[in-house]
């Protein structure tokens, strides 16, 4: 299981998958369109 980490707060979806969490680090890097930083943790 793993959560992402954008711009240093840990966000509180779990994604079951590497591939799913992959996906939601790219939406939010595409949602906000600025400088950000993303990171997944593995639990």
């Amino acid at each position: 299981m793993y959560q992402i980490k954008v711009n240093g707060v840990l966000m509180p979806t779990i994604y079951y998958t590497l591939r799913e969490a992959m996906d939601a680090c790219a939406a939010e890097k595409a949602r906000c369109r600025g400088a950000i930083m993303t990171e997944i943790v593995r639990l």
